[in-house]
């Protein structure tokens, strides 16, 4: 496994922003003597942080590094800051443009990724996971599967908030990132008028655990799909809002990768 952690310069966000990049390379046994070597290009996953998080959060927090060696993945986390991954045209803050065609491109050209859309993947946490099921309808045509653990399906209840010293219940931070919230609906930051919109959707993976505060959200929109007859799986399992729950679930969906 190779660890590359640096900065990159964005078109659309108009700033250097870093990533952790992920490699199964190098899979080296010293104890055995002997070398796995993963064939290239490499299948690639491209994930998602929460709120408050970074770029090295997953590194920090869960096992992904075991998981991309042990199932000959490449990972490709970018930084997403508290953006909810849409794009901020005021700001110039491109983050959906971002992560759903830019950062593809430039990893592309730098580490040795595969182009095909069978072997690329879109998955996040919280916000990363509204980040994976937006961006992954947005730009269906680059991703085959969308991976949402703990998704913070929030579009049809911010609209309805007022203003509050808790960034999470705040309006005017969500006006910062969605811009009016009025205008969520029937728009490209709301999942449910994508699936509507779009002609090839990606295979989903949910999970939430039944204790989770996002939790009826994510049943909500489970729901919603299978109405429309999408290809989605969702494991309700027991749990909360946490990294323990992430990293159980992350490691799910990549096993349905490979």
């Amino acid at each position: 496994m190779v660890l590359f952690r640096g900065d990159i310069k964005s078109k659309s966000l108009q700033r250097r922003t870093s990533i952790s990049v992920i490699l199964p390379a190098d899979n080296m046994h010293f104890l055995n003597d002997s070398e796995e070597i993963i064939p290239q290009p490499y299948k690639t996953l491209y994930l998602l942080h929460g709120l408050y998080g970074s770029d090295d959060i997953f590194l920090a927090n869960t096992s992904i590094q075991k998981f991309a060696e042990d199932n000959g993945i490449a990972i490709v986390i970018p930084c997403g800051d508290n953006s909810f991954y849409v794009d901020n045209k005021q700001a110039h803050a491109y983050y959906g443009q971002y992560v759903g065609q830019e950062l593809l491109d430039i990893t592309r050209n730098i580490f040795p990724l595969s182009h095909k859309r069978e072997d690329t993947f879109i998955a996040g946490f919280s916000m990363g996971g509204y980040g994976a099921i937006r961006n992954g309808l947005k730009y269906s045509q680059n991703f085959s599967k969308i991976g949402m653990i703990s998704a913070a399906l929030i579009t049809d209840e911010i609209v309805n908030y007022e203003e509050d010293s808790n960034v999470l219940r705040s309006r005017a931070f969500y006006e910062s990132c969605f811009g009016s919230l009025d205008k969520i609906k029937n728009s490209d930051k709301d999942p449910k008028y994508l699936i509507d919109s779009c002609e090839d959707i990606p295979d989903i993976f949910m999970a939430c655990g039944i204790d989770d505060f996002l939790y009826d959200k994510n049943i909500d929109f489970y729901e919603f799909l299978k109405s429309k007859n999408i290809n989605a799986k969702f494991i309700q399992d027991s749990g909360e809002h946490t990294w323990e729950f992430c990293d159980k679930y992350v490691k799910k969906f990549i096993e349905t990768l490979i």
